[in-house]
């Protein structure tokens, strides 16, 4: 997609968007159908949670967006905000970021009223009370959803280890934090920036071969410039974390030695009891030491099928599997496939 087509299609006005310009009020009997609500400080807040691992959850999302331009891959959606709908306070659990590409943006955020205008962006961690207030023609917003999963080890590795995007994503996908965060980034008139987003966009709307790898490489570089944009000029800091970069840093080891890492061998490389940090990674991340690295093996398993001419049994020692019959095993465990099916599918 070239991108005066793109620009076409956001300021074009969908569907949905005139149904809702001509009864705003009508999509709110949506949510007011809905039981999951859970009250914070005495009034109801939807709750409007997403599964990762289903795809029909994210197409029956009841989230007002403009069918037009709404595509989900990786784990990741990206869409354009619906113009004219409304949309009553509520929580999820997946990190929102909000961008305006034109306008304006008024949102309700835990309680505090925000004004978005053209070149901000927000970023929402999960469980944030939030809500987006009436919008015109002119109001372009782009809304970038990601659950969890999208947050490997693999993306996070590419990011900065220290700083505040890093943080608050760790923060995000952690189940020891509260998750009550928001941020707010001024890029204004940064082309660079604009010009990045309108390429995610074009990728995303417009799919071809490699674009899981390239919309995720635009995703790295969008994370990149907020946090030079953050570095830049931002009044708010939240400080130095050490234990969230250690995190990182634990990550990206695991990637880089997944293949014949023990639980001992990390903790002592880190300065870990074996206890504790077996303890700790299982809080910050939800997963075992045993799945992590498990997680990686299979990782690069999938892109050695795909993009090697390799053996399977190759494959299985490359990943760190001795016995052909076990890496089968675990293999179909995680992808629902043998190594084969695997191949003749990705390739």
């Amino acid at each position: 997609m070239q991108r005066d087509e793109l620009r076409r299609r956001l300021y074009e006005l969908s569907e949905s968007e005139h149904r809702h310009r001509k009864d705003p009020d009508k999509g709110l009997l949506i949510f007011e159908q809905m039981n999951r609500t859970v009250n914070i400080t005495g009034s109801p807040v939807y709750i409007l949670d997403l599964d990762p691992y289903s795809t029909q959850a994210w197409r029956d999302s009841k989230f007002p967006a403009n069918s037009t331009n709404s595509f989900h891959i990786n784990q990741m959606t990206i869409r354009q905000h619906s113009r004219y709908s409304k949309i009553p306070m509520h929580i999820h659990n997946y990190v929102e970021i909000n961008y305006v590409y034109s306008g304006q943006c008024k949102q309700i955020i835990d309680g505090k009223h925000v004004t978005l205008r053209e070149g901000d962006l927000c970023m929402l961690d999960t469980n944030v009370p939030h809500t987006i207030l009436d919008t015109t023609e002119d109001d372009i917003i782009i809304n970038l959803i990601m659950l969890k999963p999208f947050f490997t080890t693999g993306f996070l590795s590419r990011l900065a280890t220290t700083g505040i995007i890093s943080n608050f994503i760790v923060n995000a996908i952690s189940q020891i934090h509260n998750h009550n965060r928001h941020i707010i980034f001024h890029t204004g008139n940064e082309t660079s920036f604009k010009e990045t987003m309108e390429s995610l966009m074009c990728e995303t709307f417009d799919p071809g071969f490699c674009s899981k790898e390239i919309i995720e490489s635009y995703m790295v570089i969008v994370f990149s410039k907020l946090l030079q944009s953050f570095q830049g000029g931002q009044d708010k800091d939240y400080g130095d974390d050490t234990g969230k970069a250690n995190l990182i840093r634990i990550l990206k080891y695991l990637e880089d030695h997944y293949k014949d890492v023990t639980l001992i061998s990390v903790a002592g490389h880190f300065n870990f009891h074996p206890n504790y940090f077996s303890s700790y990674l299982r809080k910050a991340t939800g997963r075992t030491f045993k799945e992590l690295v498990q997680i990686q093996r299979m990782t690069s398993a999938g892109l050695l099928l795909t993009n090697t001419s390799l053996t399977v049994e190759e494959v299985a020692g490359e990943v760190g599997y001795n016995n052909l019959g076990f890496f089968y095993k675990k293999f179909v465990a995680y992808y629902g496939q043998t190594p084969s099916d695997y191949r003749k599918q990705h390739r």
